[in-house]
């Protein structure tokens, strides 16, 4: 009888679009088309994400984990050496790709920063051995390092310019910037504000860090552009 009228049920709510469902789906963070770009960048929105263990859960797997692998591959082929330096992750969300620099080489230390906190939380409690910081990097670093990250962020942020002039000026003498972005061409991201094509990347990173040794970029499976700086 219960089933009966359930499915009666479901039935007459059908006609004006509703069902009664056991589960509700897990929430959509970015790209339901009610938010602008600029609105889908808020503080607001990330820590309901990063506060939300079982949307990471979900987040974290697959060709995401995969990205953090091609970095570290990257720097390997461009000789980049990272042991027995200070390295940061700015916008490190929750901490995995130092943990996969960590698994190649030997940084004497490495820390993590993101503008949300809930990040932050879900960093420590993954990465125990790590310093990991709330930080907008649209304001200074936290001290300075040999070798800065910061992957798949600058994309999010309507100032880039100044937040890679906040990321050099937290470079110690001889340090590097390791970056990456989508690949404009390829992106349609609701939640990006920036498209760089390989070309515009390159000129971008040529325009703003003048005093650079070296700007090398690539793109990697056509999916993001890569660049190292070395400074």
């Amino acid at each position: 009888m219960k089933n009966v009228l359930k499915t009666t049920a479901n039935s007459a709510l059908g006609v004006f679009g509703l069902r009664i469902a056991r589960k509700l789906p897990e929430p959509k963070y970015w790209g339901t088309g009610k938010l602008s770009p600029i609105e889908e960048n808020s503080r607001e929105i990330y820590e309901k994400f990063y506060g939300d263990r079982a949307a990471l859960e979900a987040y974290y797997v697959g060709d995401r984990m995969a990205f953090f692998k091609k970095v570290v591959s990257q720097c390997q082929q461009h000789g980049l050496q990272l042991d027995g330096r200070s390295v940061i992750d700015v916008g490190c969300g929750v901490g995995y790709l130092l943990q996969e620099i960590g698994n190649v080489y030997k940084p004497a230390t490495c820390t993590g920063t993101d503008f949300s906190e809930e990040a932050m939380a879900a960093s420590r409690e993954r990465f125990p051995s790590y310093k990991f910081h709330r930080h907008d990097i649209l304001h200074p670093l936290p001290g300075t390092f040999d070798v800065i990250f910061c992957t798949e962020v600058l994309e999010h942020i309507v100032e880039p310019w100044i937040a890679l002039g906040n990321l050099k000026k937290a470079l110690n003498p001889g340090g590097a910037l390791v970056l990456t972005v989508p690949q404009g061409r390829k992106d349609h991201s609701n939640e990006h504000i920036n498209f760089w094509s390989p070309e515009s990347w390159k000129a971008f990173l040529e325009r703003e860090c003048p005093e650079a040794k070296s700007v090398v970029t690539k793109v990697i499976e056509d999916v993001f552009n890569f660049a190292v700086i070395q400074f």
